[in-house]
């Protein structure tokens, strides 16, 4: 455990606002200093573009982009030699197809030669598990860093949220020990204006503190995981009670939000709900409109659903890089399916899409009946694995299928330390060593498997 991580769950809660406090400010001028402002008008321009004049800004970055691979970048000047390619060879959208797609365990195997040759030091390192499970560690610019900052508050203000609104956050923070089950459960991040509550200490018993800490907080926005405020508003129901705060609107990420968890979710708060799909890549942002079609944002990523021979409006979801030159990806597979919003439009550039089908996981359930969902937490940090697979037959026991990079080895230890920190001590954690993780007959990997 880090120092910093220790003397935060040693320290008493008024400490801890604190000190999330500090790391918030902290945050705050990484995200919404500088270059923030530059970004924010170049957004408001771009929403005034025409369809020619997306993809004409589209097909100008991507030849600078291309450019930049071609001088820079190790793995695309092996690539482009291969295949014959030159800059020049690829400037319309649709000459993308020229190249191969690019698939995470090819950047996990080589990641050093996607960065430029002088690299500069990164602006920041985005570490992800991703949607097939093989963890990554992506390095960032600024300018991309804080576009993708940008773009998550215009999609909120478009919302009726306004920047600085109070916001309370359900995601995958841990605020306190999964065995501390005393009040209060949820930590003030003064900085943003926002509460964060924890996602792994809400069960019947515990639900009335959150209902007292949220209707005294009145926060306009709720924000996390589909599967941890749907679990909210399932305590609303059970308990005959309703919130006593109105917010304008929910906004939901990470997880692939289901047509029961919405309609659950939107009666129980009076609101719609505004999900977007964003990538720890940093390659495309798609935030849902009011009619729910997700619209993705023509200045971070050119957006390719790569359609199957055997459908005509659903298939694998590719993003191209078009500002991160720490670390471009061209073609990349984000390891999900898009469904378009109208088949007969075309499938590069900036697509409407009717839905994303991400990665459905199956809730983990503690020994005191808690159901925690997206626990692809405890896998970041932990080097060595290649893939990762979390199955649960009963409560309070899982085991974890690990496929082992053969490179490292990985860290056990910590892997079941942040399991027990994050499900309780009494959870029982078996680390089983396999060659492969199967996929399910749509072909998709599944990071958690509750069976029945």
């Amino acid at each position: 455990m880090k120092i910093a991580e220790n003397l935060y769950f040693r320290s008493p809660p008024l400490l801890q606002n604190f000190l999330i406090s500090a790391y918030g400010y902290m945050l705050y001028q990484r995200r919404y200093k500088g270059l923030y402002y530059e970004i924010r008008k170049e957004l408001e321009r771009a929403k005034g573009f025409s369809v020619t004049e997306i993809k004409a800004f589209q097909e100008e970055r991507l030849h600078q982009m291309v450019t930049h691979c071609a001088n820079q970048i190790p793995y695309y000047q092996k690539l482009f030699a291969q295949h014959g390619l030159r800059p020049n060879d690829i400037t319309q959208l649709q000459d993308l197809k020229k190249l191969p797609i690019l698939n995470k365990q090819t950047i996990l195997e080589q990641d050093h030669n996607f960065r430029p040759k002088d690299a500069p030091k990164p602006f920041m390192v985005q570490h992800t598990s991703g949607s097939t499970g093989t963890p990554l560690a992506l390095q960032v610019d600024e300018r991309t860093y804080k576009l993708a900052m940008a773009l998550l508050v215009d999609h909120e203000e478009s919302h009726g949220v306004p920047f600085g609104s109070r916001r309370a956050t359900f995601a995958g923070r841990m605020l306190k020990p999964a065995n501390d089950m005393q009040p209060p459960f949820s930590r003030f991040n003064r900085s943003e204006n926002q509460r964060l509550f924890s996602s792994y200490h809400l069960n019947e018993n515990t639900f009335p503190h959150y209902k007292k800490e949220l209707d005294r907080f009145q926060p306009k926005e709720l924000i996390g995981y589909p599967s941890a405020i749907y679990d909210l508003a399932i305590h609303y129901l059970k308990s005959d009670s309703k919130p006593g705060f109105q917010p304008k609107a929910i906004i939901t990420n990470s997880e692939t939000l289901l047509s029961w968890q919405r309609e659950k979710i939107e009666s129980v708060f009076s609101c719609p709900i505004y999900d977007y799909y964003g990538t720890a890549e940093y390659v495309m942002f798609a935030g849902q409109d009011k009619t729910g079609i997700y619209q993705s944002n023509p200045l971070i990523g050119i957006t390719e659903v790569e359609i199957s021979s055997d459908s005509n409006d659903t298939g694998a979801l590719l993003a191209t890089s078009l500002t991160n030159e720490q670390m471009p990806l061209l073609r990349y597979n984000l390891g999900d399916t898009a469904t378009l919003a109208n088949a007969s439009e075309a499938t590069i550039g900036t697509p409407g899409l009717k839905s994303i089908n991400g990665r459905l996981d199956d809730y983990i359930e503690t020994s005191d009946g808690r159901l925690i969902g997206r626990i692809d937490h405890i896998f970041k940090g932990v080097e060595g694995i290649r893939e990762a697979q979390v199955v649960q037959s009963q409560p309070g026991w899982a085991t974890i299928k690990l496929v082992k990079d053969q490179l490292a080895d990985a860290d056990e230890s910590v892997l079941v330390f942040n399991c027990k920190q994050r499900l309780g001590d009494d959870f029982q954690v078996v680390v089983e060593h396999v060659s492969a993780i199967p996929r399910g007959r749509n072909g998709k990997f599944r990071s958690v498997i509750r069976e029945k």
